[in-house]
């Protein structure tokens, strides 16, 4: 019943994507000012984004293996991938008394691995993570323009697409972690100012639900946040709402420390 009303919605969201179509691939697309480099503290309990940082690189190969015979078909050469490595080139404006720049000095120095994230700020969603040497670290001083810095860190094992491999938490380099989104929808309850709410996907083990509502926008809780709203049960339509206004539901541990969130404009049964 719930992906059947999910279904029936998004057929006729937006004017069915008349002339708002957010599926289509420009709307979809990013910016690169948003994704961020970033080095963790050494003791591993900040994230820090390198500071100064413009240019991004991520740079990913595989060697390659020739296996061509003499009896490969047509006289094509082929191929195999072989031993992956990944490094990133960063630059940007030098600031000597940031704490990322001390790291990264440090690091040069002793040789010793970073552990780095790259992140896309404006979402809040790590993008990828491992464990890499400073290789090349140069700074210029022109007489006449900013003192710059390049970078290059040269990949030690893995790295991890978070993409495909999310973690939680994700941690953020302002200290905190992203909340993971919810989808919620609200429809017309059986009475007047009741609504029924479906959520995508439906909590986990010992996860609750909180709600709160209001006049958009409602602003969303940090991850680990204690929740103090009304709690929800899931099931329950739920009574006193204002058609046209917001309703959150909030996923939180069995302690009420917030782990998704997701909003919907609120819709309600008739008088």
């Amino acid at each position: 019943m719930k992906k059947k009303i999910f279904k029936a919605l998004q057929l006729f969201a937006f004017d069915s994507n008349a002339y708002c179509d957010f599926t289509s691939t420009a709307a979809k697309a990013i910016a690169g000012k948003d994704i961020l480099l970033c080095i963790w503290s050494l003791d591993g309990s900040q994230l820090l984004a390198i500071s100064g940082q413009q240019g991004l690189t991520i740079n990913r190969s595989a060697d390659t293996i020739e296996i061509t015979s003499k009896d490969t078909q047509g006289g094509w050469k082929s191929y195999l991938a072989g031993m992956k490595e990944w490094s990133i080139d960063n630059d940007g404006l030098f600031v000597p008394n940031d704490e990322s720049h001390k790291i990264l000095s440090q690091a040069f120095n002793s040789g010793d691995p970073v552990c780095i994230k790259v992140v896309d700020g404006k979402r809040k969603i790590g993008m990828f993570g491992g464990l890499a040497v400073v290789t090349d670290y140069p700074i210029e001083a022109p007489h006449d323009d900013a003192v710059t810095y390049s970078i290059t860190l040269s990949g030690m094992g893995e790295f991890g697409d978070l993409s495909l491999d999310p973690v939680s938490p994700d941690t953020m380099p302002d200290g905190t972690a992203a909340i993971e989104p919810l989808t919620v929808v609200s429809v017309a309850g059986s009475s007047a100012g009741a609504s029924s709410v479906y959520v995508n996907p439906a909590k986990e083990g010992s996860d609750k639900y909180f709600y709160k509502t209001g006049a958009a926008p409602l602003a969303y809780p940090s991850y680990g946040e204690v929740i103090s709203q009304t709690e929800w049960d899931g099931s329950s339509e739920i009574s006193g709402l204002t058609a046209g206004n917001q309703i959150m539901i909030i996923e939180t541990d069995s302690d009420g420390k917030a782990l998704k969130a997701g909003v919907a404009t609120i819709t309600v049964g008739a008088d």
